[in-house]
């Protein structure tokens, strides 16, 4: 019999638990959402917010291991370079903001609230625009 040797992706357990356990937690959450809003059977209510806190907890509690154990030096990175781990992170937050401040420049919210949407906004595009060009740089030294 033929030993399989597989190669993973993800070495760390807890980062892999964490990665599998939130997608769910956001089915469930929606779900949850779902039955609530549309008057469901209660028992299906109970369950999927049950179900939904379950995993969004458990979801958290692997991404708070793997954050200790990266912290204490103990568990390799995802992505080795630390100017593409912060481009990729800035680039979600980027996109997170600019729909924040598209949507508060489109209604009719204070000013105080677009100028501070539209601010983070910025920020975090030329963030990321500057962690790319770090990247940029360390690739091509």
């Amino acid at each position: 019999m033929a030993t399989n040797n597989n190669e993973l992706l993800i070495q760390n357990e807890n980062l892999f638990r964490a990665l599998v356990c939130a997608p769910v937690a956001v089915l469930f959450v929606l779900l949850a959402a779902n039955s609530v809003t549309t008057s469901a059977i209660v028992v299906m209510q109970i369950v999927f917010v049950l179900l939904a806190v379950c995993f969004t907890l458990s979801s958290l509690a692997y991404a708070s291991y793997y954050t200790n154990e990266r912290s204490q030096g103990d568990a390799e990175p995802l992505i080795k370079n630390q100017n593409l781990s912060k481009s990729l992170v800035f680039l979600l937050l980027t996109i997170l903001f600019g729909a924040i401040a598209y949507s508060a420049v489109t209604s009719s919210t204070h000013l105080i609230f677009k100028v501070i949407s539209a601010l983070l906004a910025i920020y975090f595009t030329l963030g990321t625009l500057a962690f790319a060009a770090y990247f940029t740089n360390d690739c091509c030294e």
